[in-house]
């Protein structure tokens, strides 16, 4: 007989740990329920893997950043060296998720699959998704065609890979899609259907040895455009020289003329700028943004502007050009 799939349940907080005053109460507070009170919430999860748990954080994942997401990283790491590991599950905020995602994905050489998991309701509200989303996501992580597969978000029956997922509502139960492209496959019942093969990110593991060197992060500020920002850029962008900007440009990242200036006047100072999109599904590239592409100016690619951030910071860490990162995504 085979050895059943032992599973780690790492929690983080968030809506999937929340708490209401009543189960139909819109208001609730995060991250009050403890990993084993999930686990428990979850019939017939020990038919599917033998599963531990653990909480790193108890946080809203509005308060959550790089230095949790490198603790987090170097966790998993270790989890998963352990040989008796098979899979790593990560219950977490779905604020923050789709940035977690993408910087797991880019610091991680996981060949065990690395899952996360949140939910849109709070465990105590009516028709509570998170037990579901949880039974899903170990069934996901248990079944051995998830190996090789890196960082995946298993949100209401969709199995969307990590670098790909995106927030794109703040209710709805299938909140969260794959851009570009689409879920790699899907929950039915215990069943995992996978309807494509591994899709690594171009850039996967990357920065694996930013996880505990210990170099300092930097962070990123975004800049979004809106009409008549060209009258109003120099008094909402910080004083002084940041080592990142990224800028939400219109369209194929497109910024007024005296903007362009001004960012070109920055970059030309040391800031590294990266020029992203306000559009939900963004492709800015080179040849589709007011400015000209350089070691400093670096077109997005299909990266919204808090994922570019992400990248950005990185590449700034490890000191690689901006540019040869963003160019290396296709």
């Amino acid at each position: 007989m085979a050895r059943q799939a032992h599973i780690r349940i790492i929690a983080t907080g968030g809506t999937i740990a929340g708490r209401g005053d009543s189960p139909t109460e819109v208001a609730y507070a995060s991250a009050q329920v403890s990993a084993d009170e999930l686990v428990l919430a979850v019939p017939g999860l020990s038919e599917l893997a033998e599963i531990s748990t653990e909480t790193l954080f108890a946080l809203d994942s509005k308060e959550m950043g790089f230095s949790h997401w490198r603790s987090l990283a170097a966790l998993i790491d270790r989890r998963l060296a352990d040989a008796t590991c098979d899979g790593v599950v990560v219950t977490h905020g779905t604020d923050t998720l789709e940035e977690a995602a993408w910087f797991l994905d880019l610091v991680g050489r996981w060949s065990k699959p690395v899952i996360l998991v949140g939910s849109m309701r709070p465990a105590t509200a009516l028709s509570a998704d998170g037990p579901a989303n949880l039974y899903q996501a170990v069934s996901v992580c248990a079944d051995p065609a998830a190996a090789g597969r890196g960082v995946m978000v298993v949100m209401a029956a969709d199995i969307l890979s990590g670098w790909r997922a995106v927030k794109i509502s703040a209710t709805a139960l299938n909140g969260f899609h794959a851009y570009p492209g689409g879920s790699v496959g899907y929950v039915s019942g215990d069943q995992v259907f996978f309807h494509q093969g591994p899709d690594p990110s171009p850039l996967a593991g990357r920065f694996s040895d930013l996880i505990n060197d210990g170099r300092p992060l930097p962070l990123i500020g975004i800049q979004f455009c809106t009409a008549g920002c060209a009258q109003l850029h120099n008094q909402w962008w910080p004083q002084g020289r940041d080592a990142g900007l990224v800028v939400a440009g219109f369209g194929g990242g497109t910024v007024p003329d005296t903007m362009a200036d001004a960012l070109r006047e920055r970059a030309s100072s040391g800031t590294s700028i990266v020029i992203s999109s306000r559009v939900p599904k963004v492709t800015v590239l080179p040849e589709t943004m007011t400015l000209v592409e350089s070691d400093r100016v670096v077109a997005s690619r299909y990266l919204n502007p808090q994922k570019a951030a992400v990248l950005l910071s990185l590449s700034l860490a490890a000191g690689c050009t901006p540019l040869s990162s963003f160019e290396a995504l296709h």
